[in-house]
């Protein structure tokens, strides 16, 4: 797994082999939930058409429709918790390589 694109303390798109993830911070102002989510395809064919813009409106999207209470886009996306651990696991590869 790979880290290939971030917008600092907002989100970060991890691509393993064919498979794109998303982890995405969503500030709800008393508290902050960070969510690890798996792009649909049409979202991995966006991201390879368009590039960080399909992603930064996905985010947009997320966020706004968790502002309104709606956090179905995300519930039904969860990555498994193998998923998960991979994404942290190379998320801290990647913090201790930008800090040598």
């Amino acid at each position: 797994m790979k880290l290939i694109e971030h917008e600092p303390h907002f989100w970060e798109l991890y691509q393993h082999n064919d498979h794109y993830y998303l982890g995405i911070a969503v500030d709800m102002s008393s508290v902050v939930s960070c969510w690890d989510l798996v792009l649909s395809a049409q979202e991995i064919l966006d991201y390879q058409n368009i590039g960080r813009d399909s992603i930064k409106d996905l985010a947009q999207q997320i966020i706004d429709a968790a502002y309104k209470g709606d956090f179905s886009m995300m519930e039904s996306r969860v990555a498994t918790p193998q998923v998960k651990e991979m994404m942290q696991a190379t998320y801290t590869v990647w913090r201790i390589n930008q800090n040598s």
